[in-house]
Parts: structure tokens; C-alpha cells; sequence
């Protein structure tokens, strides 16, 4: 039978990089990691590594069980981490993207504070490479993010789309009456308000205007975007925002939807840890995702 310890000491070499560097990483001695990683390929009957010079470097055999050890200890850390969950107050911990509106964000996680079972929300804001990697460590349950994990991030992670939204743009009256004569020509020369470069609706509304011919006067970029909304009430741009959230922001800031960009889709995502959704409040995101954004929408 396998000795998964031995395969834990072997997985923790491959990805370190070297005997010496697990070890400070396990807490053990070198000499322990290099006889226990012996021992395992004398189990197996193949070599793990090939020795070059003072390196390691993975064997076709050791390459294959690196991938599948990985797979056997992140199955092993969602088991841990649900049972901790069945058997301790039910919490869950969310990490958010700066990009997601944090009201679009409240629409989305809102089905987990409905369960039969109390649960208590904890939120993190962070750069999405933080929350990633805590995510890998499973100290979250989820990321909400308008970007999926990069395939090349070399982070385990699981993309889930929740749903999409098409952008639409926003103006105070004044701006907007201007802005809908002869749209979308009649946006060249007037003010406009746009994300900051981290957020995914920048590349795309910029592209957006180069294909219409449009040159944009661009007056703020912002990566607050409740700030780019109160500038935009206060009637200095036009601003974009997902129409999913039209009703709610023409309510609050007091302006008026110029037009809805078909053309510019976002994506919003939940990236788990493993390929299985276990935990109850993450299932119930994922479930009632596409129906409230779709009910949003049809608020307009």
C-alpha cells in the first residue's frame, strides 16, 4: 500500500525545488526527507528524480506523481475542510476583487445568508494574487472576481462563471441628453469617466470606443469605482457600469442610463479551491448566481 507520508515528503521535494529546502519547510532533517523519498521509490520500483550534479530533476514517473499527489492532498484538505465546517459553527470566509461593485458583489453572496443554518460572512479585500494564494491555502471558501484564475498562475483553483452582465453607460441628466443625440457619435468630445487599468471594463470600453471611431475625452480614471460614480452624478463624465446594476445606481447617484453596450460583456466568476463545491454558502452563490443577476436586469 502506498505511504502517503513518503509521498507527502516526495510532493513537498518536487515543488520545492531541493531536499534542503523541504525540509526547513517540514521542520525535519535533510538526511530524513532523502531516506523516506528513497524508501518510496524502492516501494514504487521507479526512480522519482534524477540526480544532476547537486540538482533533482523530476523523472518522467516523478512528474506524474507530482500531478497526482497534488490532486490527492487538495481532495484531502476540502475533506479536512468540510468536516471542520459539519462539525463547528458554520462560517465563510469570501475573498472580493476591488473590481466587483460591492453591490453586485451583496446580490450575489445574498443566497448564503438565506440558508436554514446560521452562517457567518467574513470578507476579505485584497489583490487578486493575495486572495488566490490564500485560497490555495484554504483560508477562503471562494473568490468573487471579474477575471477567471489564470491557467499559468501556477495557484490550484477551480473557475466558476456566475453569470455575465452587459456594461452600460451612465451620465447626470444634463450629460446624459447630450450624450443620446445621435448616439454613439455624439460621445466624441464629451467628458469621460473610466476604471483604473487593474479593472477588466478599462481594456474593453476603451476598445469599445476605438471601434466606434470615438475619441474620448478622458477626464478621471478611478480604481474606486463608488468614487467615479459620485463624480459622475456630480455630471464632470459619462462612466460605465454593469447594467445589472442600473436600477440601483440611476436610484442612488440620481443619473440617467445614456445606452447599453451589447458588444462589452462582463463576467463575473467564483474560483474555489477544489473542482467540487462542498461548502453550503458557496453552493448556494453558485446556485442563485445567474437568477439574481438576470432578476437585476429586468429591474432596469
Amino acid at each position: 500500500m502506498l505511504n502517503y507520508k513518503q509521498l507527502y515528503y516526495f510532493w513537498h521535494v518536487a515543488r520545492s525545488g531541493g531536499v534542503t529546502r523541504a525540509a526547513q519547510q517540514l521542520h525535519l532533517t535533510p538526511q530524513t526527507i532523502s531516506g523516506q523519498v528513497a524508501e518510496l521509490e524502492q516501494s514504487l520500483g521507479v526512480a522519482l528524480f534524477n540526480r544532476v550534479g547537486r540538482r533533482l530533476v523530476l523523472t518522467a514517473a516523478g512528474r506524474q506523481a507530482l500531478e497526482q499527489a497534488g490532486a490527492i492532498f487538495s481532495l484531502g484538505a476540502e475533506l479536512e475542510h468540510s468536516l471542520r465546517h459539519a462539525s463547528q459553527e458554520l462560517t465563510m470566509q469570501v475573498g472580493i476583487t476591488a473590481s466587483v461593485p460591492r453591490t453586485l458583489a451583496f446580490e450575489l453572496l445574498a443566497p448564503a445568508m438565506a440558508l436554514a443554518t446560521p452562517l457567518r460572512l467574513i470578507c476579505h479585500e485584497e489583490r487578486p494574487d493575495q486572495l488566490f494564494s490564500e485560497l490555495a491555502r484554504h483560508k477562503l471558501d471562494m473568490v468573487l472576481t471579474d477575471r477567471p484564475l489564470p491557467p499559468d498562475s501556477g495557484i490550484r483553483g477551480y473557475n466558476h462563471e456566475l453569470g455575465r452582465s452587459p456594461l452600460a453607460l451612465f451620465a447626470s441628466p444634463a450629460l446624459a441628453a447630450q450624450a443620446r443625440k445621435g448616439f454613439p457619435a455624439a460621445l466624441e468630445g464629451l467628458p469621460v469617466l473610466i476604471p483604473g487599468e487593474k479593472s477588466v471594463t478599462h481594456d474593453r470600453l476603451l476598445a469599445w470606443y476605438h471601434q466606434q471611431g470615438i475619441h474620448p475625452h478622458l477626464v478621471g480614471q478611478f480604481d474606486d469605482s463608488a468614487l467615479m460614480k459620485s463624480f459622475g452624478k456630480a455630471g464632470m463624465g459619462i462612466f460605465p457600469a454593469p447594467l445589472a446594476m442600473g436600477e440601483e445606481i440611476t436610484r442612488v447617484y440620481g443619473v440617467e442610463r445614456i445606452a447599453t453596450l451589447p458588444e462589452v460583456t462582463l463576467s463575473y466568476y467564483l474560483v474555489s479551491a477544489g473542482r467540487h463545491l462542498s461548502h453550503p454558502g458557496v453552493k448556494a452563490v453558485m446556485e442563485g448566481a445567474s437568477q439574481r443577476l438576470a432578476a437585476l436586469e429586468n429591474k432596469k
